[in-house]
C-alpha cells in the first residue's frame, strides 16, 4: 500500500495543545455583548458571526513557532507583515479585522457587495477630524427636517415635542364583515424589561396608555375605566380576532387575497418633551394628519426619490414576507421612513471627502434595520427596537414600532444616535483595541499596547507584497481568485456558510436596494438591481440549490484557496450545524478540495440564546468545531490531540456546556477520518 508522503519542512505543524477552553471562557463572555467588546466588527449588521477572540486565537495559533504560548502572546502586539492571510469567505470581516490586528497583510473575498463595502470601511484607516465634520454637514442639512417629520404636541404642558418611537398595529380586513380587524396580539404594548411583570399598555375601548405594574392582571383605564387583563390573547397568532363581528379565521386566508401588504393604525407615541421628559400619549387627530399630509407629499415626489423601486425576489427567506403580499423593497417602510432616507441619502452624497461619505452611507444602511416597519419593541428600560433581524427570517411586524429616525435624546434607531454609540466608538476602540482576561471568574479588560485597527487598502496584490497596503477585499465569487498568484498566501482562515442556516444574500438584499441608491454610480458592484447569488455556498431550497451543490461550491473554492496556499500552508475554518447531513457535505467538500483534516479544537461558539441557535437543535448548542486542515501530501499522519473527555472536562471547566455537546466532538472525529481514509484510498490507487 502507498503511503502519503511527508513534508518535514513545515514549520506550521504543531501537536494539538491549543488553549481552546482559555478561549472558550473569553469566547463566552464576548459572545454576549459581541458589539461592545469589537466595536469595528457591529457598525453595520452582518449574519453569524463568529467571536473576534477565537479567531485572534485561531491566527496566533496557526502563525506562532509550535512550541510557542498561545495565550500568553493572546495579550501582546505582533508583527507578522511578511504572512499574508486569506478569508474567501469574508463576511463581516471579523478574519480580516483580527489579522490586521497582528499586522498580517489580509486578502478578503466575498460574493456580497454588501459584505465588500461594509468591511472596506469598517476596517480602512479614518481621518476621524474629517469624518466629524462631513457628520456635521449632514447634521446641519437633515436634522431639523427629518425632525419636523416627528413633531407633536406634549399631552403633558401642550408645547411641541417630538416622537421618538410611533407603536402602530398591522390591520386586515376581516373577512366576514369587511371592517378593519388589529393583529396585536395582547393590548401589552412594551414589556418594562426593568420591573418584572409589569409593562406599557392600552385601551382595547379609547386607546388609553399607560403603565401598569402588572400586565397579567386586570385593570381599569383610567380614562374611560373599561376592565381588562392586558396581557390576555386576543386570538391565536396565526389568526385574527375581529372586534366588531367577532369573527376569527387565519390572518393568511384574508390576506392570499390581498393585492397590497397589509395596512396599519396608529396606536400610541412615545414623546420626548424639554419640559416634562419622556412620557407616552395617544395619537391625536392633529398626529394623524400630520403624517398624512408626509404621505400625500411622498406620492407626489414618487419617481423623483431615493428609495429603491426593485421587486423583492423569490427565496427561502424573502418567501415568508412575500406570502404576505410584499413584493417591493420599499412596502417594507411607511411613507414617513421613505421620506426621511430620502433626505439623508441625498446629504450624504453630497459629502466631498470619499471616506467620510462612503462610511456616513454605511452608517445609513446600519440605521434600516432599526427603521422599518418590520422592527417590533424591544421593551422599556432597553433599546427600545427590535431590529428586523431579530431572527434570520423576514417577519412582518403584528405590532411595528417606528423610531425617530434621525434620533432624539438617545433614542434607539436614530442616526445621530448611532454615529456617536456605533461610530465613534468603533474608531475609539481601533485606535487602542482591548481584550478580556480571566482572573479568577472575573474578566477584566486588558489594553493590547501598541495595537491598531486600521488598513490600507488596495485591489493590486503587488501592493500588498511592497508593503504599500495590507487590505485588499475583492467581491465576487471566491471560486476563483485570479488576482491573488498561485502559491502566495501563508494561510486561509475561513468562517464559511454553514449549509442551509442563513441564506446570506436574500438577507443581504435588503441592505443592498439602499446602497445601490448611493453607489451604482460609483461601483459596478452596484449595478444589479438585486444580488447575483448563483454560486453562493449555501443549501438554499427556495432556490433550488440542494446540499450537493452546496459542497460542490464549498469544494471548489477550498481547493482555489488551497493553490493560493504556500507549500506548507494550512487551511483553518470553524463550522456549526445540528444536522447529520451539513457535516456530510462539509467533509466531502474538504475530500473534493484535496484536504485532510491534521487537527480539530472545540471552542464556544455563542450563548444559546443567540439568532443562530434559536429554535433550532444545536450541535452541542454552544460549540463551533476548529479545522485545521493540510493539503493531501503535505502532512503524513493526524497530529496527536486530547480525548474527547478530556477536551470536554477542560471546556466544562472554563463555561457550562451540555453533555449533547459531545455530538459535535464525534462528528468532527468523523470529518477527520473520512478525509484521511480518502487519502489513503487515492494514494494507494
Amino acid at each position: 500500500m502507498k503511503t502519503l508522503p511527508l513534508t518535514t519542512s513545515s514549520p506550521y505543524r504543531r501537536v494539538m495543545r491549543t488553549p481552546y477552553s482559555e478561549l472558550s471562557a473569553i469566547a463566552s463572555v464576548e459572545a454576549h455583548r459581541k458589539n461592545i467588546y469589537r466595536p469595528p466588527y457591529y457598525i453595520h449588521k452582518w449574519w453569524a458571526r463568529r467571536t473576534g477572540s477565537v479567531f485572534r486565537g485561531m491566527l496566533l495559533d496557526l502563525l506562532l513557532p509550535p512550541d510557542a504560548d498561545v495565550m500568553d502572546a493572546y495579550y501582546r502586539r505582533h508583527d507578522f507583515s511578511d504572512k499574508i492571510i486569506l478569508d474567501p469567505f469574508m463576511g463581516g470581516g471579523t478574519t480580516v479585522g483580527e489579522a490586521l490586528r497582528l499586522g498580517c497583510k489580509v486578502v478578503g473575498c466575498d460574493l456580497s457587495p454588501v459584505a465588500w463595502f461594509l468591511v472596506t470601511q469598517a476596517m480602512r484607516d479614518v481621518d476621524e477630524s474629517a469624518l466629524r465634520a462631513a457628520y456635521a454637514q449632514v447634521e446641519s442639512e437633515v436634522a431639523r427636517p427629518i425632525s419636523e417629520m416627528f413633531k407633536t404636541t406634549c399631552s403633558g404642558c401642550g408645547q411641541p415635542a417630538l416622537a421618538q418611537y410611533v407603536a402602530w398595529i398591522k390591520q386586515v380586513p376581516c373577512a366576514k364583515c369587511g371592517k378593519l380587524a388589529d393583529l396585536n396580539l395582547s393590548q401589552v404594548i412594551m414589556a418594562d424589561m426593568a420591573t418584572k411583570g409589569a409593562g406599557l399598555v392600552d385601551c382595547p375601548k379609547c386607546g388609553h396608555p399607560w403603565w401598569v405594574s402588572k400586565v397579567k392582571d386586570e385593570v381599569a383605564c383610567p380614562k374611560c375605566k373599561h376592565r381588562f387583563a392586558p396581557s390576555d390573547a386576543r386570538s391565536r397568532a396565526a389568526d385574527y380576532h375581529c372586534e366588531h363581528c367577532g369573527n376569527e379565521e387565519a390572518i393568511l386566508n384574508v390576506v392570499s387575497k390581498m393585492a397590497e401588504p397589509p395596512g396599519h393604525r396608529m396606536r400610541c407615541l412615545t414623546v420626548w418633551c424639554e419640559t416634562c421628559g419622556k412620557l407616552h400619549q395617544a395619537p391625536t387627530k392633529a398626529d394623524r394628519a400630520h403624517y398624512e399630509s408626509i404621505t400625500s407629499d411622498v406620492n407626489r415626489r414618487w419617481d423623483t426619490m431615493r428609495i429603491p423601486h426593485e421587486e423583492i425576489p423569490a427565496g427561502h427567506n424573502t418567501n415568508q414576507m412575500r406570502r404576505y403580499q410584499y413584493h417591493y423593497w420599499h412596502q417594507m417602510f411607511n411613507p414617513r421612513q421613505l421620506a426621511a432616507y430620502d433626505l439623508l441619502f441625498g446629504a450624504i452624497r453630497k459629502v466631498e471627502d470619499v471616506p467620510s461619505r462612503e462610511l456616513l452611507t454605511l452608517l445609513a444602511s446600519t440605521s434600516l434595520e432599526l427603521n422599518s416597519m418590520f422592527c417590533g419593541a424591544k421593551g422599556l428600560g432597553t433599546g427600545a427596537i427590535r431590529h428586523v433581524f431579530s431572527h434570520h427570517a423576514f417577519i412582518p411586524a403584528k405590532a411595528p414600532l417606528e423610531a425617530n429616525v434621525w434620533g432624539i435624546h438617545r433614542s434607539s434607531g436614530g442616526y445621530s444616535t448611532l454615529f456617536k454609540e456605533r461610530l465613534l466608538r468603533a474608531r475609539e476602540w481601533a485606535n487602542a483595541p482591548v481584550e478580556r482576561k480571566f482572573t479568577g471568574n472575573k474578566a477584566v479588560k486588558v489594553p493590547i499596547v501598541g495595537e491598531h485597527l486600521g488598513g490600507r487598502p488596495t485591489d493590486d496584490f503587488q501592493e500588498l507584497l511592497d508593503d504599500k497596503a495590507d487590505m485588499l477585499l475583492a467581491n465576487h465569487s471566491s471560486e476563483n481568485l485570479d488576482e491573488v498568484p498561485d502559491g502566495s498566501v501563508d494561510f486561509v482562515v475561513t468562517d464559511p456558510p454553514y449549509a442551509d442556516n442563513v441564506m446570506y444574500s436574500e438577507l443581504a438584499d435588503f441592505f443592498y436596494v439602499w446602497l445601490r441608491q448611493a453607489l451604482k454610480d460609483d461601483y459596478d458592484n452596484f449595478a444589479r438591481e438585486v444580488v447575483d447569488d448563483a454560486r453562493e455556498a449555501v443549501h438554499n431550497p427556495g432556490r433550488g440549490r440542494d446540499g450537493d451543490f452546496y459542497s460542490v461550491v464549498l469544494g471548489n473554492v477550498f481547493a482555489e484557496a488551497g493553490r493560493k496556499l504556500k507549500i506548507g500552508g494550512r487551511l483553518a475554518f470553524t463550522f456549526h450545524h445540528s444536522g447529520e447531513e451539513a457535516w456530510d457535505q462539509v467533509e466531502e467538500s474538504l475530500i473534493l478540495s484535496g484536504f485532510v483534516v491534521e487537527r480539530w479544537w472545540p471552542v464556544h461558539a455563542e450563548m444559546t440564546s443567540g439568532v443562530p441557535i434559536q429554535g433550532k437543535k444545536a450541535s452541542g448548542g454552544h460549540l463551533d468545531i476548529v479545522f485545521v486542515c493540510a493539503r493531501v501530501g503535505e502532512v503524513s499522519t493526524p497530529a496527536e490531540q486530547p480525548s474527547i473527555k478530556e477536551m470536554t472536562d477542560e471546556l466544562s471547566q472554563a463555561v457550562k456546556l451540555a453533555a449533547a455537546d459531545h455530538r459535535a466532538l464525534l462528528k468532527a472525529v468523523g470529518v477527520q477520518n473520512a478525509t484521511w481514509d480518502r487519502a489513503r484510498e487515492q494514494a494507494a490507487a
